[in-house]
């Protein structure tokens, strides 16, 4: 890919994402009794939510509605896990753990899955041209969710105490924008070759504006997969997670992915999900973590 092609792919930003995060409005949320554990449940598909604990390490977490069920086992506190539930309804999960068992109200209906942290977007799960952005904030070159405002300033912040000087290049794109930018790919390159490293219409992160590309002031390895040996890349490697953000995708997970590794490119799921995947080296995607179908093509 072309210099000047890979500064089109993180050009344009724009326009409107974000109602109220659900509940606490992230991963973490308040205890309904100062003696049980924080449990929340945000969905990330019409059909499945992620269960999302706070407990002691090494304790189990359980989760089951109708005839599925899950377990984790919690790691530095945290522990994940994705269940399958009645489609675009209102759920009740029994969640067991610590020694305690009660049931947690869940959504997946459209409103609730729209303003989801941990919403799914892949080669097999599509958005719409409904699925805007309604709140945003300008953070830098870029134009985000308005909840990553915040995570992106702490984190360039900290990068720079470590004379890393971090750059956030891409941020929000419409449907509009991903379909004009994916069908100047295909025209050069073709379908097949295009679909390793662009997503189609629907089907790309950045709707959602809960993901960014970033690089080095200098932009050494700008967009290439070399960008994991900078300086730069090596910091983001170790420290995204500690603001919330993973590095969506990895090397040697196009069979789930179906994506060529970019480690530039960070999705914000809060931080009990990033600390969680950041402990749990052998969990690489979040089709892995959630318990989806992988997703190596359309």
């Amino acid at each position: 890919m072309s210099d000047l092609t890979r500064r089109e792919a993180i050009a344009g930003s724009g326009a409107a994402l974000a109602l109220a995060m659900l509940g606490a409005g992230t991963a973490q949320a308040a205890r309904s009794d100062e003696n049980e554990p924080h449990v929340v449940g945000l969905p990330v598909t019409p059909d499945r939510v992620a269960v999302v604990a706070r407990v002691g390490s090494g304790e189990v977490l359980k989760a089951s509605q109708g005839a599925e069920s899950r377990s984790q086992t919690a790691v530095k506190d945290i522990a994940v896990l994705g269940l399958a539930v009645a489609k675009n309804a209102r759920s009740r999960v029994i969640v067991e753990v610590a020694d305690t068992r009660r049931a947690i109200d869940v959504d997946t209906r459209v409103e609730a899955l729209r303003t989801s942290e941990l919403r799914i977007v892949n080669k097999h799960v599509a958005l719409t041209h409904e699925d805007k952005p309604e709140k945003l904030a300008v953070t830098g070159a870029v134009v985000v969710d308005e909840r990553l405002e915040q995570p992106i300033t702490r984190m360039i912040k900290a990068a720079k105490k470590d004379k890393i000087t971090l750059e956030a290049v891409s941020g929000y794109r419409s449907f509009e924008h991903q379909e004009s930018l994916y069908a100047s790919y295909e025209r050069r390159d073709g379908r097949k070759a295009a679909d390793t490293y662009s997503a189609r219409a629907g089907h790309s992160e950045h709707q959602l504006g809960l993901t960014i590309d970033v690089r080095g002031a200098d932009a050494v390895h700008e967009l290439e997969e070399s960008f994991k040996d900078t300086p730069t890349g090596k910091w983001v490697a170790a420290h995204a997670h500690e603001f919330g953000f993973v590095v969506r995708y990895q090397d040697g997970q196009e069979k789930t992915t179906g994506y060529r590794a970019e480690p530039w490119h960070l999705r914000y799921v809060g931080d009990d999900v990033a600390r969680f995947l950041h402990q749990r080296r052998d969990i690489k995607t979040l089709e892995q973590l959630f318990d989806l179908p992988a997703a190596p093509g359309y």
